[in-house]
């Protein structure tokens, strides 16, 4: 797995550094030339807002948008350059992926929804010793804070809404996040520690931490390993793209269903309860079983 830009002889260490400076820079150029961009049309809202903190809805989704594409989409295309050549090459996006590989990821990401429950019960059990409660609470405070802030995001009740949170909270952060996390830093230490299981397991935990939601902690990092495993056995960054794009958007189109009233049904109880051990191991076996189906398929087509 050699990368043949113009830092790609570099040490894994050295490109891991790059790629956190290429995100640095990459969010503060997007973020200031989104203000400039913007500054005319709510400049002085803008403004006011991101000194206290307290922003219009518009404005908070402007100023998400542009995180998300300065830290993730921006860099990881700047970085492919600079190691690998350019996305396509660097992240075989080039390649169409299999079509039964694509249902397969999306029944993956059903299967575990029992798994996933049961972690976040666990996680959301999990609590610090007494000489560590004041940096319990402010997890608690952090965790309650971003909760209310993708509820504000998440609150719409038009069509028209439900499409845009889609876009923002779907199909942005799958793209960004999947060619970051997957693409590049599950690549990267792939080269560094020479094994696949480290690489993908290293980068599902930066990509859990990454969101800073302590009590959603473990279930993130399975997702991550999940998307991960898409990744080493289809060889190809659209795979968990999809999937990731598609957990996001059932989450958002799941909470505009239940906050407007058209379903009662909530996702987070599926496998809940007394039975929830055993869903989630019955969960984990499906999903097993499903990546060898992946990988047959896989397998299959390459000869």
């Amino acid at each position: 797995m050699k990368d043949g830009g113009m830092f790609g002889g570099f040490h894994p260490f050295i490109k891991l550094l790059l790629l956190a400076l290429v995100m640095l820079g990459s969010t503060l150029v997007v973020i200031v030339v989104g203000m400039i961009i913007a500054f005319p049309f709510i400049g002085g809202d803008l403004l006011s807002g991101l000194g206290t903190g307290d922003m219009d809805l518009n404005t908070l989704r402007y100023v998400q948008i542009l995180s998300h594409l300065g830290l993730f989409i921006t860099s990881a295309f700047i970085f492919s350059i600079l190691i690998g050549g350019g996305p396509v090459k660097y992240y075989s996006a080039g390649k169409k992926p299999l079509g039964l590989t694509i249902l397969l990821s999306a029944m993956i990401m059903v299967a575990a929804v029992p798994m996933v429950n049961f972690l976040m019960e666990i996680n959301q059990a999990l609590s610090l010793p007494e000489s560590l409660k004041g940096i319990e609470q402010w997890m608690r405070s952090s965790e309650d804070a971003a909760e209310e802030m993708t509820k504000v995001l998440l609150d719409v009740s038009t069509p028209g809404g439900l499409l845009f949170n889609i876009f923002m909270i779907a199909i942005i952060p799958a793209i960004g996040e999947e060619f970051i996390f997957r693409g590049a830093i599950q690549r990267i230490f792939k080269q560094w520690t020479g094994n696949v299981h480290v690489a993908v397991f290293i980068a599902a935990l930066l990509f859990s931490a990454m969101h800073l939601q302590f009590y959603g902690f473990l279930p993130r990092l399975m997702l991550g390993i999940l998307l991960g495993y898409m990744f080493v056995v289809s060889g190809n960054i659209w795979v968990p793209v999809f999937a990731h794009f598609l957990n996001n958007a059932l989450a958002v189109i799941f909470y505009y269903l239940v906050h407007n009233d058209m379903i009662g049904f909530e996702v987070e109880n599926v496998g809940a309860g007394s039975i929830a051990p055993y869903a989630a191991a019955a969960s984990m076996l499906f999903v097993i079983l499903l990546f060898r189906f992946m990988r047959r398929a896989e397998h299959s087509h390459a000869f």
